[in-house]
């Protein structure tokens, strides 16, 4: 009996459709931010593929937290530096991993804002 040594034909794809996607450790997922072009408050037209030098933040949405994550929860809009996430793609969506140690600011419509009274 001869068995051909070939994968058949899309089990793969079938077989990453039923994989759950987990977040692990402290990580946190999130909606990959616009990467598209964006305007100075001059005006001035900065395209998506120019490298910015300054320390821009990000903002982002949660979708997603790691088990030892304690600040951030799904839904929340969280603040880091495009520096310091990883980028990746799931089944053709785009999203980015970041710690949470490096998430600066968190911004939640479901608990208070804190003692600073700042609200997006």
């Amino acid at each position: 009996m001869s068995v051909d040594p070939r994968p058949a034909e899309n089990t793969h794809d079938d077989e990453d459709a039923k994989l759950a996607v987990r977040v692990t450790a402290d990580r946190i997922l999130c909606v990959h931010p616009d990467r598209g072009d964006r305007k100075t408050k001059g005006g001035i037209l900065i395209p998506a593929t120019a490298k910015s030098a300054d320390r821009h933040g990000v903002w982002a949405i949660v979708t997603e937290v790691g088990p030892l994550v304690r600040a951030v929860e799904a839904g929340d809009r969280v603040l880091f530096l495009s520096e310091a996430v990883i980028e990746v793609d799931v089944r053709g969506d785009a999203f980015v991993i970041v710690r949470e140690r490096d998430v600066h600011a968190v911004a939640s419509g479901e608990r208070p804002a804190g003692k600073t009274g700042l609200y997006l």
